[in-house]
């Protein structure tokens, strides 16, 4: 009687969920609120043993991040769902809460996979599928009919900046937002093999529903960057170009001029989502549904595309699960990592591509020629599509870096991350290479509450340097490589330098008093070999040396024993030859 009963409520549970269908709000130009989007997968979760709704951590605007796990044979440990060689998807949504296309189709997403009557529900044999329903939740509440003024529904949508008007998809890296840090631990914690995040784009207009942004192969491990861009990209395009209605392009990445002569591909940064993800060897995919297409096909074509997506998972399970261990394998043998990439414009493939013909009437409000697009006017064409990228800086791994703990914020991020770091248990003395900051440049105004640096040069000393008990020595190996290269090498546009994170070693704070100080400056003319020669050489390229007393004492000043050492030193040892360290 036991097991009759057991079986009944099962069956109640499949047939519960066979009937729940949520409301697609996007049929008439709606889109769901923050309240209404939790509630339905609420009840999806409560109807169905192979979904959990889980919340994380924080946002910045004090609500939980929630997270919809679908588990065909409800195990929802993702260490357990590893070790059964379960291919694990994340879905990022609601990042600009203004580009609702993927919320909604995430949402009609979950529901076919638990229905026994959609055939889509087969990739959960082998496949895992988590969903984050909307993750700029401050967001997705600050919702207005005005906060897209070129989109094409629908009627209201939620704000591209965070509660603390933020841009979540610049902060991946830098991880300051509390969104950020608790979207890096579900990451971590769950380590997908397949990513996407859900977007929606205007730029150009041309035919196309949605456009794809796929990470830059070359930025990947060999095995990975094969695999990546000879076989599954293409292959994506081929599965949505027989199953969907809706053709897809490559993102088409031009502004204010048509894309007719062709277009580059973009490259996503760390600091962006697909950028980051693809740091720890995750395949990444961006889709960007376009901003002018009515709205109800921009969530249909989402739909497509994840069910391709995860039909391809699905399909090419062990095959994906093999690239990754031999790009990680790749990874940890490598010594040279490439910090910065330059679109290759002698290289391109020619994609048949479907446009509106660009027309330049005068504007209504100058009379200067303004770009048009003529969709009564459709072309079809090849065009150049520039999508290989060349290295511009390249940094060599050292055996460990060593970062005193008075860099904490530098330290917590490292953690966040699963960087594994030890500890020194005792002071010590140590030669090692040290950068100091010779040139950099820094943005006039904010970048997502940053005045960041660019153009950064730097030269290396080999010098001793006291380090104490408690500072963290960090081994340069495992899967989290070409992370760490990316945040402490100072000259990597990513770095936690360029972000800001050090810039107390940029000033100065010792000093002298004129006064005081001219008579040991001229005493070190004499004493010091060399000094009087560069005070020459410094005076004829700079003439209002030569009238300034101030400027010959600070010129002699800094290049004196008395100018302080750590001055533009780059804080962060590196050592290149392993050896024992006291560590814990």
């Amino acid at each position: 009687m036991r097991y009759s009963i057991l079986s009944i409520v099962l069956l109640f549970c499949v047939n519960s969920i066979a009937q729940i269908s949520p409301p697609k709000v996007y049929e008439q130009n709606k889109t769901l609120s923050y309240s209404e989007l939790i509630s339905e997968y609420k009840k999806i979760a409560d109807a169905s043993p192979k979904a959990q709704l889980f919340e994380y951590g924080k946002t910045d605007i004090g609500k939980p991040l929630h997270l919809f796990v679908i588990s065909d044979y409800r195990e929802f440990d993702p260490k357990v769902l590893r070790k059964d060689n379960m291919r694990i998807v994340l879905i990022n949504n609601g990042i600009h809460p203004g580009e609702p296309a993927g919320m909604e189709a995430s949402l009609q997403l979950a529901a076919q996979l638990l229905s026994k009557d959609n055939e889509i529900g087969k990739i959960l044999k082998n496949t895992v599928v988590c969903i984050i329903p909307a993750y700029n939740i401050g967001g997705m509440l600050n919702r207005s009919a005005f906060n897209r003024a070129n989109q094409n529904g629908p009627e209201e949508c939620g704000f591209r900046g965070n509660a603390r008007n933020r841009d979540l998809n610049r902060d991946y890296m830098i991880c300051e937002t509390e969104n950020a840090q608790t979207f890096t631990e579900i990451f971590h914690k769950w380590k997908p093999d397949v990513f996407l995040e859900t977007h929606t784009t205007d730029g150009s207009d041309h035919q196309y529903t949605i456009s794809l942004i796929t990470t830059a192969h070359q930025d990947l491990p060999p095995s990975m960057s094969a695999y990546l861009d000879k076989e599954m990209r293409p292959a994506l395009f081929k599965k949505m170009e027989e199953k969907s209605s809706f053709k897809m392009v490559p993102y088409v990445h031009v502004w204010r001029t048509p894309p007719d002569d062709g277009f580059q591909q973009t490259f996503e940064p760390p600091m962006m989502s697909t950028g980051y993800t693809s740091l720890f060897n995750v395949f990444s995919f961006m889709t960007e549904n376009h901003i002018f297409k009515p709205f109800e096909d921009r969530v249909n074509s989402c739909i497509d595309f994840m069910h391709c997506l995860l039909e391809y998972t699905h399909d090419n399970a062990d095959k994906i699960k093999e690239i990754r261990e031999a790009a990680t394998n790749e990874l940890k043998e490598q010594n040279d990592f490439v910090l910065k990439w330059k679109i290759d414009s002698s290289k391109y493939e020619m994609i048949n591509f479907q446009g509106y013909e660009a027309t330049y009437p005068p504007s209504k409000l100058t009379g200067e020629p303004l770009l048009y697009y003529d969709r009564n006017k459709l072309f079809t064409k090849d065009v150049k599509y520039f999508n290989h990228f060349n290295s511009t800086l390249t940094k060599k791994a050292p055996e460990y870096f060593i970062i005193p703990q008075a860099w904490k914020e530098v330290i917590s991020r490292l953690k966040r991350n699963d960087v594994k770091m030890d500890k020194l248990k005792e002071d010590i003395s140590l030669e090692v290479d040290m950068y100091y900051i010779d040139n950099y440049k820094t943005f006039e105004t904010p970048y997502n509450g940053h005045y960041r640096h660019y153009d950064i040069s730097t030269s290396t000393k080999t010098m001793k340097v006291n380090f104490y008990k408690g500072d963290y020595v960090v081994p340069v190996k495992g899967k989290e490589k070409y992370y760490i290269m990316y945040a402490l090498e100072p000259e990597a546009d990513e770095s936690f330098f360029a972000w800001n994170l050090f810039d107390e070693i940029l000033q100065s704070r010792e000093y002298f008093s004129p006064f005081v100080f001219e008579e040991k400056a001229v005493a070190m003319l004499d004493t010091i070999p060399g000094l009087k020669d560069k005070l020459m050489e410094a005076i004829a390229k700079d003439a209002s040396m030569a009238k300034s007393a101030y400027k010959q004492m600070l010129f002699i000043y800094q290049n004196s024993p008395y100018f302080e050492v750590t001055f533009k030193r780059y804080p962060v040892g590196r050592i290149y030859n392993k050896m024992e360290l006291p560590i814990d």
